[in-house]
């Protein structure tokens, strides 16, 4: 039961990190000025494959992976082809999120070997 209690939180830590970083990133951008979806995309996804993996409370490796699958699942889902600055229709919002969360998890699977490592 304890187990269960501790993915539930889990999940539930990862949805509002989800929503908080979403808003604080976009929020950012509009303070620099800088084009606001390729930014909230980034952090989001950095946020939530991270969340996923310190919340995780076995498996963390494998929770990440599923966090980044459902992450770039809700993103195409989310995302159609971004209008840019200029008007030119353009995938890039949607890349830099894959992009972005691909490499937290790289950084999540090297941050577990050390750790295993040292234990």
């Amino acid at each position: 039961m304890n187990q269960i209690k501790a993915y539930v939180l889990s999940f539930t830590i990862v949805i509002i990190t989800f929503v908080v970083s979403a808003i604080a990133a976009g929020m950012l951008a509009d303070i620099f000025g800088v084009w606001k979806k390729p930014i909230i995309g980034s952090v989001a996804a950095s946020f939530v494959v991270l969340s996923g993996y310190i919340t995780a409370p076995d498996h963390k490796q494998k929770l990440a992976s599923a966090w980044l699958v459902i992450g770039a699942i809700a993103a195409w889902y989310l995302s159609s082809t971004s209008p840019y600055p200029e008007d030119k229709p353009t995938l890039f919002p949607l890349y830099a999120t894959y992009a972005s969360g691909l490499i937290t998890l790289l950084l999540c699977m090297v941050w577990h070997k050390k750790q295993c490592s040292n234990q």
